[in-house]
């Protein structure tokens, strides 16, 4: 019997510790990100089911801050026997939620959140009796006595002590660790960030304007590199990143990721490179050129008023609207 309970044990800690690193990267706003202006170009009939979860999740910041505190909440209660059972039942409704999210949406790493979801229940385990007990029968059930995992009663009330502390203290290391190892993030509001089209006239058609039909230029920046799409004249949605020197952008873009097509494989395939010098006029257009690139851009019109309403913790001036 000792056993189990020290494989129960076992279960608890490293649940805790997985569910610190989900909880710490939600918290921080990195696994999901924060939505920018530079993914304004990509339709919805673009999108795989995990890029739409991925922008919908990401764009509420209230939703990731309650998931990240419900799983941070969750590990440090797993770890102290008090508390156990509240930590187990938070673990056992987080990791159900998210295996219905990587179902339901393709996510990767379902046999991984089946795993969690396991481990969850294992740590739930002892108290199912009891919390039945309670609910089905409305009865108030038995206390239950602690289990004793060291014969020795001194070494058992020194392990009761310095196990939740020790517990805690890493989980928070854990935490800390993954948050200090996401990439620097920082706000660039300078013109040309915004959603770009191209200038058609009499001379020159949409199609003949120049090489890109739309140009999306991000205000995000993760260790100094902001986000970017183009639209190409021939309809390609292209995605990538760019650096500011003062008015030139050193950008490098690839197609979208294919299905079948990793991760690794996506980064790892040839992109575009340009380096473009960035002409603002006083009419609130501007021109771009480079090699191979010399157009006149304008202001997309209601292009950026999803990210321009943003989000808001409290009640807006104006009535929600749906479009």
């Amino acid at each position: 019997m000792q056993l189990m309970w020290w494989l129960h044990g076992a279960a608890r800690v490293v649940l805790a510790l997985v569910l610190a690193y989900n909880g710490a990267i939600k918290l921080g706003l990195h696994q999901f990100g924060v939505p920018d202006v530079a993914d304004a170009l990509i339709t919805q009939g673009e999108m795989s089911p995990m890029g739409l979860l991925s922008r919908m999740v990401g764009f509420s910041p209230l939703f990731q801050f309650l998931a990240g505190a419900a799983e941070i909440g969750a590990a440090l209660a797993l770890l102290w026997w008090r508390t156990a059972a509240v930590g187990a039942l938070l673990s056992l409704a987080s990791m159900s939620f998210i295996l219905v999210l990587n179902l339901g949406y393709d996510m990767p790493g379902k046999e991984l959140s089946i795993g969690l979801l396991l481990l969850a229940g294992t740590a739930a385990a002892p108290w199912v009796q009891r919390i039945m007990t309670a609910l089905l029968l409305d009865r108030t059930p038995a206390p239950r006595r602690r289990p004793v995992l060291l014969r020795s009663h001194r070494a058992a009330k020194l392990l009761s002590a310095a196990g939740p502390v020790l517990g805690g203290a890493s989980v928070l290391i854990v935490a800390g660790l993954v948050v200090s190892s996401q990439p620097a993030r920082t706000v660039d509001d300078q013109a040309p960030s915004g959603v770009w089209i191209a200038q058609e006239t009499a001379e020159a058609p949409i199609d003949q304007s120049g090489p890109w039909r739309a140009m999306a230029l991000g205000r995000v920046a993760e260790d100094g590199k902001l986000g970017v799409q183009v639209r190409t004249a021939q309809g390609e949605l292209l995605s990538g990143t760019y650096r500011r020197e003062g008015d030139i952008l050193s950008i490098e873009l690839r197609p979208l990721q294919r299905p079948g097509q990793t991760v690794a494989e996506h980064a790892a395939s040839p992109a575009e490179r340009h380096k473009v010098t960035v002409t603002e006029h006083e009419d609130g257009t501007i021109t771009v050129a480079g090699e191979g690139i010399d157009q006149d851009l304008a202001p997309a019109a209601g292009g950026t008023v999803l990210y321009d309403r943003g989000f808001h913790w409290g009640l807006q001036a104006d009535d929600p609207f749906e479009r």
